[in-house]
């Protein structure tokens, strides 16, 4: 990766680590995207959800902390169409040729690989025809830039069990994320390194972004 390119990345994580708006490749892709329902996993502040619900989509999030109070404001003075499960994303069923787009920005890498198939099996199933997933996760690389992580075992292959956290990190490769949708149409791959400046990290990331499509 030139500097250039690097910095570029850099420039790029910033504008996405804003607390509203969507990461900017959805919305680069969002001519692909057909209608139908939208699901969010691990959908934290709501950002991507809150963003298709705008946009007049029936919306249904995923995730095990609280719903945020200021997001239900929002949702219940516009009136839209959003649908929220508080439980472990492991645990979710997905309807069979349900969504028109599947969102996993930064949620897959918290379990482990055996459990990343499982989910990722019921995230293909789960799309409509045309419809889209996209992914914001970390890669291997991102292994070379932790730091005080004394406590970790690897305990399969690229997941790792952090004592402290008492949590599961996964680490992607290429191969990896494009045989988890063996039946989708790639449109979109990168992987490289991102400066995350966040006060609780401020350090560099490996990081993977995908967008993949089911053609019928």
């Amino acid at each position: 990766m030139t500097k250039k390119t690097f910095w570029m990345q850099a420039y790029r994580e910033v504008v996405e680590n804003r607390k509203e708006g969507p990461d900017l490749k959805l919305i680069e892709y969002l001519g692909i995207i057909p209608k139908g329902p939208v699901l969010d996993l691990g959908m934290g502040r709501g950002r991507h959800a809150l963003f298709f619900a705008k946009l007049g989509r029936e919306v249904e999030g995923v995730d095990t902390s609280k719903f945020s109070k200021g997001l239900l404001e929002v949702i219940e003075s516009e009136g839209l169409d959003f649908t929220y499960h508080k439980m472990d994303l492991r645990e979710f069923e997905m309807p069979t040729g349900k969504y028109a787009l599947i969102v996993a920005s930064k949620i897959l890498q918290l379990f482990r690989k055996s459990d990343i198939e499982m989910i990722a099996e019921r995230m293909q199933a789960a799309l409509k025809p045309k419809g889209v997933i996209y992914i914001y996760t970390f890669s291997v690389e991102d292994l070379h830039y932790l730091q005080s992580w004394d406590e970790i075992e690897e305990v399969e292959e690229n997941t790792f069990y952090h004592a402290t956290y008492n949590m599961h990190f996964h680490f992607f490769s290429k191969e990896e994320i494009l045989g988890f949708f063996p039946k989708l149409k790639l449109h979109y791959y990168i992987e490289g390194v991102i400066f995350d400046q966040s006060p609780r990290r401020n350090r560099l990331n490996g990081v993977i972004q995908y967008v993949g499509q089911r053609m019928r």
